[in-house]
């Protein structure tokens, strides 16, 4: 039986942000692809096979190249329901933020979040607990 997150197209936006951030500064560090491989645990559970993560990964990779970041970001709006716009951008954030938020990370995460029409103050908010490490709500 297949995983349902293989086909959940909400869930490869989902992992394709937190790629997203953390590649804004045109590197991607350890501590990154540590908090990535957490948070996407996090996303798809334990038993999730890991062949598929990879193909989805690569698959948000290869978006992100064919389309660049502007039109890649629109294609969130389109991919993530409301309701789930919140805990993907801080899932993201707290990736991005693994070794320390660069200024390419800060300002992709707030055209993101201006994109996915998440209000300044918000942002702003957020930026604050993740930079506390407050904990975030639970991912959906």
């Amino acid at each position: 039986m297949q995983h349902p997150s293989v086909n959940d197209p909400a869930r490869h936006a989902e992992i394709g942000l937190c790629v997203l951030l953390a590649a804004a500064d045109g590197d991607v560090s350890e501590r990154e692809i540590g908090a990535l491989s957490s948070r996407l645990g996090s996303l798809v559970g334990d038993e999730f096979p890991a062949i598929a993560l990879g193909a989805i990964v690569e698959s948000e990779i290869s978006k992100m190249s064919e389309l660049g970041p502007d039109r890649y970001v629109r294609s969130l709006v389109d991919r993530l329901p409301q309701a789930r716009r919140m805990a993907a951008l801080r899932g993201a954030l707290v990736v991005a933020f693994a070794d320390g938020l660069a200024p390419e990370e800060e300002r992709m995460f707030r055209d993101v979040a201006t994109e996915l029409g998440i209000a300044s103050a918000t942002t702003d908010t957020m930026l604050d607990e993740v930079r506390e490490g407050i904990p975030g709500p639970p991912s959906t």
